[in-house]
């Protein structure tokens, strides 16, 4: 048998090894460095290797890498790797075609797979590119696999940009003087239709198969009215059979009586037939603004909305309808008992009071 390599570095002592390994930051770099000081201690080539999980070939070229660099030869080396397969030029025109899209006549998918990418890159350039490789130079690129945010075809980008900009100019139109001399709170508005049948949602799971989550066929529902002030942290519901101008009107009367004595209200709300109605009864402090045609994007309560759904009815069975109702109530308490979530959700930067 061979004579074990002698440690010839001499930079370092055992203890100022160790002490090394403590502040390196690498664990695989400060797992050699041990090594090393526990021979320099006067412990065996063996129990060293066994102590930090290696083999004794494996030690032995660390020990030579030691001695030719120091401390810093521990280290592992930087992956050479091999030379990307597209150029920069081909990886910035791939992300423009994620970003416009695929176009289902000229590419055969409404959605970019991996598998299409690496399809389109070997047309377009003549390169066959791996799938976990486009992969990760999509990634390095900055994309991910993402849901995309639905927006209605009739929407109208500009308007919803003016609508934003024009916010307090609105207000200070749409609101008497003495309105606007007083304190003024900002809420939201939206209603659901909670039903039965409801929906299921991601769930963790061990990952060998698809887990069973029982959903009801059924089809009765309720409907819940929802307002929320972000500045107070505060939220108003009502729950209704129907979603028309007499269940708003019993809504809109809970919100006046919500909103803080001497304060004016302005409720932000889509433009739906009980929300504009010659027969609707808005309280003295409160005055109604509506969004623009096709722009639930803007409305925040579309947020509550989706987190009551998602965090409290998904994933159940109801027995009949008075279950239903009694789960939106306290599903909405269990939301009101979280300001800072109706806070951080439902806040919006241009949604504020005009300034006097």
């Amino acid at each position: 048998m061979s004579a074990a390599t002698p440690i010839t570095w001499t930079a370092h002592t055992a203890d100022e090894l160790h002490a090394l390994s403590r502040h390196c930051g690498d664990a695989k770099q400060a797992s050699r460095a041990r090594a090393l000081a526990m021979i320099m201690e006067g412990a065996s080539r063996t129990e060293a290797a066994r102590a930090q999980g290696m083999e004794l070939q494996i030690l032995r070229d660390w020990v030579l890498r030691y001695n030719t660099e120091g401390f810093d030869g521990l280290a592992d080396l930087p992956r050479g790797g091999s030379e990307g397969r597209l150029t920069d030029a081909q990886i910035a025109e791939i992300g423009a075609w994620i970003e416009a899209g695929p176009e289902l006549e000229r590419d055969g998918v409404t959605r970019w797979r991996v598998q299409d990418i690496v399809r389109k890159i070997e047309e377009a350039f003549g390169v066959i590119h791996p799938e976990s490789g486009a992969r990760m130079m999509l990634r390095r690129a900055g994309f991910r696999l993402v849901s995309g945010r639905p927006v209605h075809p009739k929407a109208d980008a500009e308007r919803q940009r003016s609508f934003v900009a024009e916010f307090e100019a609105q207000l200070t139109s749409a609101l008497s003087s003495e309105a606007l001399a007083g304190p003024m709170e900002i809420w939201f508005q939206d209603e659901a239709r909670i039903g039965q049948k409801g929906m299921t949602t991601r769930v963790w799971a061990n990952g060998k198969q698809r887990p069973r989550i029982v959903r009801d066929h059924r089809h009765g529902c309720v409907y819940l009215f929802g307002a929320t002030c972000a500045e107070r942290g505060v939220g108003i519901a009502h729950v209704a059979d129907r979603a028309n101008t007499a269940s708003m009107n019993e809504h809109l009367a809970a919100i006046g009586a919500a909103v803080a004595p001497g304060a004016h209200g302005v409720i932000v709300l889509d433009g739906a037939g009980w929300h504009r109605s010659g027969d609707l009864l808005v309280p003295p402090n409160l005055t109604l603004v509506h969004l623009p045609p096709y722009s639930p994007e803007l409305n925040p309560m579309e947020q509550i909305i989706l987190f009551l759904k998602s965090n409290r009815f998904a994933n159940r069975v109801f027995k009949d309808v008075s279950a239903l109702r009694d789960a939106c109530w306290t599903g909405w308490q269990w939301l009101t008992d979280q300001p800072d979530v109706i806070t951080n959700t439902t806040r919006r930067s241009w949604a504020a009071a005009p300034s006097c």
